[in-house]
């Protein structure tokens, strides 16, 4: 079997969000905001992430589910390939989009759009840790994470997770230990989920919840 010699790229951002259906998206803050300004929200913060990420001057995937065809997403076309996730669940989806990526791209970062306040400074410092080790995460507050970043990753890492709990994370660091991987973790951030985490990010990015 002829085997390629094809040499990766070095760098990779993969920007995982939802279709910003009314009613679907930013859930918990419906009953406060409303099911259109949730899903305006929503927007706002995915613009906000691919955004960020187009300064960062490296490639780009937008992973999108259900559907990547929806028109929000038509004025990203420039900004990076545009795909949906594969898989049934979250973990499944995010492990086919790392590993897809590191198939090839030597670095790969992948990152939700809940999590406003990462900015290009955080990303510069994931890449420069993956320098030294297997695996970067940036923890949030409710026990999840808002990025991870890898060279070397299988689907072990998300093994028995349970994902929506406030033990994502300490799940994972258990994986990280049993399956021998090298890992860091940046400072812990905070992920936008209810109303007091929305009243949190209109204090500190107002441009993204005015008129909301």
């Amino acid at each position: 079997m002829k085997v390629s010699t094809k040499r990766k790229k070095d760098k990779l951002i993969q920007v995982f969000t939802r279709t910003p259906t009314e009613g679907m998206v930013k859930t918990r803050l419906i009953p406060t905001l409303g099911a259109q300004k949730s899903a305006k929200l929503h927007q706002r913060m995915t613009a906000h992430a691919i955004n960020i990420s187009t300064l960062m001057s490296v490639d780009i995937e937008i992973y999108v589910t259900p559907d990547a065809t929806h028109q929000f997403f038509s004025c990203f076309k420039a900004d990076g390939k545009l795909k949906n996730q594969v898989g049934e669940s979250l973990d499944d989806r995010m492990g086919a989009a790392l590993e897809s990526g590191l198939e090839r791209y030597q670095k790969v970062l992948l990152i939700g759009c809940d999590c406003p306040i990462i900015n290009t400074a955080i990303m510069h410092e994931a890449f420069y840790q993956l320098e030294q080790f297997e695996n970067i995460f940036i923890p949030v507050e409710d026990g999840g994470f808002s990025l991870i970043g890898t060279t070397n990753f299988s689907n072990t890492i998300f093994e028995n997770v349970i994902w929506g709990s406030d033990v994502v994370m300490k799940q994972i660091r258990v994986n990280l230990e049993k399956y021998n991987y090298s890992w860091n973790e940046l400072d812990t951030l905070w992920d936008v989920d209810d109303i007091n985490d929305y009243h949190r990010l209109s204090a500190l990015m107002p441009q993204l919840t005015n008129d909301l």
